[in-house]
Order: C-alpha cells, then structure tokens, then sequence
C-alpha cells in the first residue's frame, strides 16, 4: 500500500502538469480570446505569421471566395484612413488618452494593413482572376479626404472634436465590413481575420465614445 501511494501521485502530478500545459498552449494560440476594454487586439493573418511581419507556421489557405478578396481589398483602404487620421493626433491631440488611443490605433493598423497586403500580393500571384477593389466605391464609415485635409489644419480641442467625429462612425463601418463579411461563405482563415478586427474595434468604439463623454462633460467639445 505504501509502495502504491507515491506511484499514484506521481501519476496523479504528470496528469495534472499535462493538462494545465495544453490549456496554456491553447490560450497562446488562439487568435480570438476575450478582451478586457484595455486591450488592444491584433489579429493573426490568414497565413498563421504575425501581424507586425514575424514567420509563423503557416496554415494551409483554403480557396479564397470574391467576398474574401473584396474584403481585404476595402479593408486595406479602409485601414489606410484610419492610420493617415491617428498620425496627425501625435502633434495635434490636447488630450493625452486620446492621443494615446490614436498611437494605438496607428500602430496597430498599419501593421494589419500591411498584412492584408501581403495575402493580397500572395492570392494574386496564385490567382490573376482577383479583381482590384474600386478606390471610389464608398465604404461604411469611410473618412473622407476633405475631413482628412481639415484635420491637418486643426489643433488641440479642435482636432479632438474632429477625430472624435470620424473615428467613431470610422470605426462601426469596418465593424459592419467584417460582418458582412462573416455573413457569407468563404475561407475560414478570413472569417477569423474578419471577427477579431469587429472584436478590436467595437473595444476601440467603447473607449473612443468614453473620451468623448467626459470631454464633452468638461466642455473640452462640444
């Protein structure tokens, strides 16, 4: 009996040990974890490597449907506003979270862009049949280039007003982007891609629309 006891618990300890180290494994992989509202999420790209251009293993991609395309198509431009309007707020912001909010955004962004990008580049080389996104069409939410060269001549509280203004419906309309994407069938890869970035920027909603709040509770806008 003895002999037993310490065999069981050291079986009882590697069991547990296994567990608890697939648990974390799968709580670094995934993609799509819950955010508190101080988290910023990048998401991964469709091919498995990092955001920010580090190698990962990639991932099989699955045929990629004219929604997909079309959406990373618009959604490169989309982003392209977004960092061209948060770059000003470096130079030009009075509030100091707000400033830090479109560092954030700029960061974060431009590195999903350039991603976007690279699959672009990668699903065209395999397939000449993918179509360019039309620059003109008019997207949710999109900033338009008269609002963008106002806010380069803006500063302080008057720059804040302005950002406000446009990164909040900004924001919503790649929201509505991604879940109209997610609404249709298409390469699961994308669809991850497309959930993680409505994920990201409905947090971004919430503390855009929280500055605006107190802000305009101090009469720093109106």
């Amino acid at each position: 009996m003895s002999e037993r006891m310490p065999r069981r618990r050291g079986a009882l300890v590697v069991a547990i040990c296994t567990v608890v180290a697939a648990a974390l494994s799968a709580c670094t992989a995934a993609p799509e974890q819950p955010a508190d509202e101080s988290t910023f999420v990048t998401p991964a790209p469709p091919d498995g490597s990092s955001a920010t251009g580090g190698a990962g293993t990639p991932m099989p991609e699955q045929e990629a449907t004219a929604a997909d395309v079309a959406f990373i198509e618009a959604m490169i431009v989309h982003h392209e506003q977004a960092v061209e309007l948060a770059e000003l707020a470096a130079d030009r912001a009075a509030d100091a979270e707000l400033a830090e909010l479109a560092a954030r955004m700029r960061v974060t962004q431009a590195a999903e862009a350039e991603a976007m990008r690279s699959w672009l580049d990668r699903r065209r080389t395999r397939d000449q049949e993918a179509t360019a996104h039309d620059h003109d069409a008019t997207m949710p939410g999109e900033i338009s280039r008269s609002t963008l060269d106002r806010a380069a001549e803006l500063d302080g509280a008057a720059f804040d007003e302005l950002f406000l203004a446009a990164m909040v419906p900004h924001h919503r309309g790649a929201v509505a982007m991604s879940e109209a994407r997610l609404a249709q069938p298409g390469d699961p890869a994308v669809a991850r891609w497309a959930r993680a970035i409505a994920t990201a920027q409905s947090i971004e909603i919430d503390r855009l629309l929280e500055i605006e709040q107190r802000l305009t509770a101090a009469g720093a806008v109106g």
